[in-house]
C-alpha cells in the first residue's frame, strides 16, 4: 500500500509538471523568436508571412487566414488600417484572465498575450503583435506550443507598403474604422473560437 501511494504521488507530480503552462520558459522562448529573422514563405494581399511546415492553410479571405495545426484552428487577422496609420495597440490588462500580459521588446515593439480558460478544459489563447493577431483554443499542455507558433507567424509578417497604400486609397476595405471579421464556428462550444475584431482605434 505504501509503495502504491509513493508511485501515485510521483505520477501526480510528474503529470502536473508536464501539463502545466511554464510562463518563464515560454517568454524566454518568445524573446528568442522575436529576435530571429524568419523568412516568409506565404504571400497574401499586401503582406506575407512564414507558415510553419506542419501548419495547413485551409481558408483565406483578404486579411484573414485560418490555419490548422494538430487539429487546432489558428485565426490570423491582419489589420492593414492600423499598419498604414501606425496606430499603437492599446490593451487593458485583464485581471480575471488565466494570463494577461504586455511584453516590450528591445526594438520598441510590443506584444500582448491573453489566455482565458473556457469550457471542456480548453484555453482561448490570443496574441497581438506587429499590427496583427492570432487566436486559437487549446489544452493547457498545448499553450507553450501555441504561443511559440503564434510568435513565429506574427514576427515574420512583412507588409507591402505600395499594395497597402493602393488598398487604402481605393477603399478596398469594408471600412476604414473596422477590421474584417472572421467567420464564426458553427457550434458555440466547438473547440475553435472566433477572433475578436481587432481594435485599430485603441
Amino acid at each position: 500500500m505504501k509503495k502504491f501511494l509513493i508511485i501515485l504521488c510521483i505520477f501526480i507530480l510528474t503529470g502536473c509538471s508536464t501539463s502545466k503552462f511554464d510562463e518563464t520558459k515560454t517568454f524566454e522562448e518568445l524573446e528568442k523568436i522575436e529576435k530571429s529573422q524568419v523568412v516568409a514563405n506565404t504571400s497574401a494581399k499586401g503582406f506575407k508571412y512564414y507558415k510553419p511546415r506542419d501548419f495547413s492553410l485551409i481558408e483565406e479571405y483578404d486579411f484573414n487566414h485560418i490555419l490548422v495545426h494538430k487539429g487546432n484552428k489558428y485565426y490570423l487577422n491582419i489589420d492593414v488600417n492600423a499598419y498604414h496609420d501606425k496606430m499603437p495597440i492599446k490593451y487593458t490588462i485583464n485581471t480575471e484572465a488565466y494570463l494577461s500580459k504586455k511584453i516590450e521588446y528591445d526594438d520598441n515593439k510590443v506584444a500582448y498575450i491573453e489566455i482565458k480558460e473556457v469550457n471542456n478544459s480548453y484555453f482561448l489563447v490570443k496574441m497581438m503583435y506587429n499590427y496583427s493577431s492570432v487566436e486559437v483554443s487549446v489544452k493547457e499542455s498545448e499553450i507553450y506550443d501555441a504561443l511559440t507558433h503564434m510568435m513565429i507567424i506574427l514576427s515574420s509578417i512583412r507588409y507591402n507598403d505600395n499594395v497597402i497604400e493602393n488598398i487604402i486609397n481605393e477603399a478596398d476595405l469594408d471600412s476604414r474604422e473596422n477590421a474584417y471579421e472572421i467567420k464564426q464556428p458553427k457550434v458555440k462550444n466547438e473547440k475553435t473560437n472566433v477572433l475578436d475584431v481587432y481594435d485599430n482605434k485603441g
